[in-house]
């Protein structure tokens, strides 16, 4: 049995990236900390405190409104769901390259800008909406904490600078001498430039003398 060959460094570290990157589908991305105030017809004045756990995929929400808690998991924005299905993919394609070894630079640029993507379109969604009937005089603040949502883009561009690493450097090509082309001689008489192939200056007319051209 052939043994298995070991992984280098940039392999394990592109493993790690894939397996980080479908990780984060099952943590929350952000957290949501705030409070609404409103009066109610019935109720009178209320205050909700609430901390919101949002998933790719679902959210968990934690609330007290006038000392009374509530607290369980709650449906999210469709839109959402995608881009938790475009990090697991990402988190694929990734897995894979590093599996291969060999750099597939069009499957890793498709994993980058899947990986990139998903918190960007999570993050136009916003989450915190409130539907109250018969509320007036309704004010709301919170806040959004960053958590999971930056495992995708620690991820992508960790795959991005395999890219750019793998890319082949681009370097000058010397000039190429091209006999009776190349001006790479001069008149000795009056410096004007002048081919190997030249018996006479254009210029001044003096004779070129062949120790000059070769």
């Amino acid at each position: 049995m052939r043994p298995r060959e070991p992984r280098d460094k940039s392999t394990k570290v592109m493993l790690i990236a894939g397996i980080v990157m479908i990780a984060s589908v099952f943590v929350p991305w952000t957290m949501i900390i705030g409070e609404s105030n409103y009066y109610r017809k019935g109720a009178g004045f209320v205050k909700e405190t609430f901390t919101v756990f949002e998933f790719p995929l679902v959210a968990y929400i934690y609330y007290t409104m006038n000392g009374e808690v509530t607290q369980g998991w709650i449906e999210i924005f469709p839109v959402r769901s995608i881009a938790a299905v475009m990090v697991f993919v990402s988190g694929l394609l990734i897995m894979r390259v590093a599996r291969r070894r060999k750099t597939n630079a069009r499957m890793l640029t498709i994993a980058v800008i899947l990986g990139l993507a998903a918190p960007t379109l999570f993050a136009s969604v916003d989450n915190v909406t409130v539907s109250l009937l018969q509320a007036s005089d309704f004010s709301q603040s919170y806040s959004i904490i960053p958590l999971g949502v930056v495992l995708p883009i620690v991820a992508g561009g960790i795959a991005l600078y395999h890219i750019l690493k793998e890319l082949p450097s681009i370097e000058a090509a010397p000039p190429t001498r091209i006999p009776g082309v190349y001006m790479a001689y001069r008149c000795p008489v009056c410096g004007y430039p002048i081919t190997r192939d030249y018996l006479y200056c254009p210029n001044c007319g003096s004779r070129i003398p062949r120790e000059i051209t070769g």
